[in-house]
């Protein structure tokens, strides 16, 4: 009996060794997968990057939007879109450092017994719609049901309106999903809105109202469906703004800091098409946004070589470091409700009563006064019963002004409202201002088949090709 016992205890010894030194053979510092909050964080960091650079290889919406102009090398504003790679770099910050994180940090959840898990892949969903929808409306037709898998290298292409319609739906399904009273991230582990919620449920109204204002003319149906569904729910307040608190320290500051200041380089100053209308208007935004040259703000002739010097460059507020990198705000969710009333949807309030928060919420975004907006607003030219034009035109200027620092949500607004009146660059014309970005070069040699449908089911891969949303 006593040689039994005597076994028995030796077996448990040797098993038990061989756990300790199995648990001793894990590196504990270089972990086998990676945390669901951390694929999310990077993601989410890599979206408001892209969104917010101003680097010529990655991002040249606020040339576009032609709110700034080139020194040295303009070829970016005369809509060159083949010397640099732009169109792959979007491409593939969207699908590979986005997208692909997002999808495995649902996948981790999924098999994972955290808590909040539903609130968690719902506000990964928020993301990804944010993404998705950037694809679509920068390109048209996009990989989408055979995306994102490794073993499928030569994905096809989704129909774009099919697409966008997809992601509308798992939207506002997110929304519904989302309980603002539960948890989400942890506050470390969330870039935006630190683990709150309700804030997120927020931005994700926000999108929603902005997706469903862009099918207004293509799908009017869903338009009003989805954009009444999300009006009350969207941002209100400059404070809840859907943006990414930057710090003063690298590698976490502002990308446009990078470009600007830290380069050393001064390839940009504020475009004539843009500084000219803010003049005309006496806007009070604009010592916010540049500088001025001889006691004026003076803009660079949009698509030509500027002397930087002669030209107004930018506050140093646009250059702080850690200037917020908002890519929704409440400004422009005004703009998209005085559209909303404007087309006859049931949000609530009048037109002119959107048009004047939209443009309150912005002045006072960058640091004005309410007493400077009111003024702004008692101008003739400026006030929505005396200001030039219809509805279309009145909104869509003002909104274009207001979106200043985002150059996609400019682009677009000039794409679904042909406002305001843009430049064409010297020796060019109107007809060459683009309305799309042709795809990566590497997907007309990789994917060659699935580009040559996508290419032919646009209308063509060229960069003034319309987009289904985008029709008159």
């Amino acid at each position: 009996m006593k040689k039994l016992f005597i076994t028995i205890i030796s077996v448990i010894t040797l098993l038990a060794s061989c756990d300790v030194s199995d648990s001793l053979n894990i590196d504990q510092k270089s972990p086998t997968t990676v945390p669901a909050s951390g694929l999310f964080a990077n993601a989410t960091r890599n979206l408001f990057d892209q969104m917010n650079d101003c680097n010529v290889n990655t991002n040249v919406l606020r040339l576009y939007s032609q709110y700034w102009a080139q020194t040295t090398y303009p070829d970016e504003s005369q809509y060159n879109q083949v010397t640099r790679n732009i169109s792959g770099n979007i491409w593939n910050t969207m699908y590979r450092d986005v997208l692909q994180d997002l999808k495995g940090a649902k996948e981790t959840l999924a098999a994972s017994n955290e808590d909040d898990i539903s609130n968690k892949i719902a506000i990964i969903n928020v993301v990804e719609a944010y993404a998705y929808a950037t694809l679509v409306e920068t390109f048209g037709d996009v990989p989408y049901t055979e995306a994102l898998d490794p073993l499928n290298p030569s994905p096809k292409y989704d129909d774009a309106k099919t697409v966008y319609l997809d992601v509308m739906s798992k939207l506002s399904a997110a929304i519904s999903t989302m309980d603002a009273n539960g948890g989400g991230f942890d506050s470390n582990q969330d870039p935006v809105y630190g683990g709150d919620v309700s804030l997120w449920k927020e931005a994700a109204s926000s999108l929603l109202l902005r997706m469903a204002m862009r099918i207004a003319d293509s799908n009017p149906t869903e338009s009003k469906q989805y954009a009444e569904a999300a009006a009350a729910g969207a941002i209100m307040d400059n404070s809840d703004n859907f943006g990414i608190h930057y710090l003063d320290a690298s590698p976490n500051t502002n990308p446009l800091w990078v470009n600007l200041v830290q380069s050393g380089r001064i390839d940009f100053v504020g475009a004539d098409t843009f500084i000219d209308e803010l003049n005309a208007l006496n806007d009070p935004r604009r010592p916010y946004w540049f500088e001025t040259v001889g006691g004026v703000y003076k803009g660079g002739i949009y698509g030509d070589a500027n002397a930087a010097s002669s030209f107004s460059g930018f506050s140093s507020l646009i250059t702080n470091p850690s200037l917020i990198g908002n890519i929704i705000t409440a400004s422009e969710v005004h703009f998209l409700l005085a559209e909303a009333v404007a087309r006859g949807y049931s949000v609530g309030g009048t037109v002119e009563d959107h048009y004047n928060a939209g443009i309150t919420a912005s002045i006072l975004e960058w640091g004005g006064t309410q007493a400077e907006a009111t003024a702004y607003l008692a101008q003739p030219a400026v006030a929505y019963a005396t200001a030039a034009g219809d509805w279309k035109q009145k909104i869509g200027t003002q909104k274009w002004i207001a979106m200043f620092n985002n150059g996609m949500e400019g682009w677009t607004t000039w794409r679904i409202f042909d406002q305001p009146a843009f430049n064409a660059p010297p020796g060019m014309s109107l007809s060459d201002i683009p309305t799309r970005f042709i795809y990566p070069i590497s997907e007309a040699t990789l994917n060659g088949p699935s580009y040559d449908a996508a290419a032919s089911a646009i209308g063509g891969d060229t960069k003034t090709t319309k987009l289904f949303f985008d029709k008159f």
